[in-house]
């Protein structure tokens, strides 16, 4: 890891703290109470124990994901690998300016497992867009079916998510079905003498080739795997919801069943990620507990339970991720 890599998570860390803490501190003061007080005063350690073991199920099941995809592709990686990676695309993600940074770190960690760079692309960029899709889907689904029975979210928010969604899910297929493209666009910066002193064009060309390549071959031999791992993907984001709605559910009882709530985090997430803030710090905070006080006869305890759930999926991997990272650059640098 680069001195820059190593600056760039510090800031996102400062970055993430300070954010978090301006947005718990303007709640406090809205409310007249003391929040991270009320939200650990009110949890029993069986439910701190349940809700964090559910959470990291959510990275095992992941993990799982990637093993029986990668062992398809007869690509060798241990079990445990697998799972690290998904966690450290969720800390990279939570330290990143949009939660650009978790693809990119997981495929690096992926290729250092032995996973060849091409295979490790296009798995992370397919599951990608599997989320981004069924995201999109879940949109479409509410506005033709469950939108008389779902109300408290504008039709800006719904139409948003929906043209957001739709095309982030496009650009990365058109990147995942065309790599070759990115040939063209780098025969563009290749006339440049200044960035030839700095990048290996004629390396990126073969790769994007053995890219292609790759690609190709999952889609011609692959395609029941593909089917299965869209289906995985789905119940994964089925559970992710369920960790949140848990954690709702545990300060305030939620006047919709499981099903509506699902699709509604589907619709929200690519609004609330849309702010350029390390993990979204703050815009998620925000709108969740704007849009789901609608769905609550104590709309003030929402907030408790988002961020709740905040410290469960964003908080508690950012610690865990730092102690883990100080102390692999520690016995790196020992070494």
């Amino acid at each position: 890891m680069t001195n820059k890599d190593k600056k760039m998570i510090t800031i996102g860390i400062i970055l993430s703290i300070i954010i978090s803490g301006i947005v718990i501190f303007f709640y406090s003061f809205s409310l007249n109470k003391n929040i991270l007080l009320s939200i650990f005063s009110k949890l029993s350690f069986e439910k701190i124990l349940f809700s964090t073991l559910l959470m990291i199920l959510s990275f095992v099941f992941d993990g799982i994901k990637h093993y029986i995809v990668f062992k398809s592709l007869n690509q060798k990686i241990s079990l445990i690998s697998s799972i690290n990676s998904c966690f450290v695309t969720g800390y990279f993600s939570a330290v990143t300016p949009f939660s650009v940074g978790g693809q990119p770190f997981q495929i690096y960690y992926l290729n250092k497992k032995g996973i060849k760079s091409t295979y490790a692309t296009q798995v992370v960029f397919l599951r990608l867009f599997e989320m981004i899709l069924l995201m999109f889907l879940v949109d479409l689904t509410y506005i033709f079916i469950l939108k008389n029975n779902v109300i408290g979210i504008s039709r800006s928010i719904i139409t948003l998510g929906l043209i957001l969604t739709l095309l982030s899910s496009t650009v990365i297929l058109f990147s995942i079905l065309f790599p070759k493209i990115f040939i063209k666009i780098l025969e563009v910066f290749k006339k440049s003498k200044f960035l030839n002193k700095f990048i290996k064009f004629e390396k990126l060309e073969n790769w994007f080739i053995e890219l292609d390549e790759t690609i190709r071959y999952i889609l011609k031999n692959h395609k029941l795997l593909i089917a299965i791992d869209f289906v995985m993907m789905f119940a994964l984001l089925i559970f992710q919801s369920y960790v949140f709605y848990y954690s709702i559910n545990i300060f305030t009882e939620l006047n919709i069943p499981f099903l509506h709530f699902f699709s509604i985090v589907n619709i929200i997430n690519a609004v609330a990620f849309l702010v350029p803030t390390p993990g979204a710090s703050g815009s998620f905070e925000i709108i969740y507990s704007h849009v789901l006080s609608s769905f609550s006869k104590k709309p003030s305890l929402i907030v408790n339970g988002v961020l709740y759930f905040r410290f469960l999926s964003y908080y508690l991997v950012i610690l865990i991720g730092t102690l883990v990272l100080i102390k692999f650059v520690k016995i790196k640098e020992n070494n």
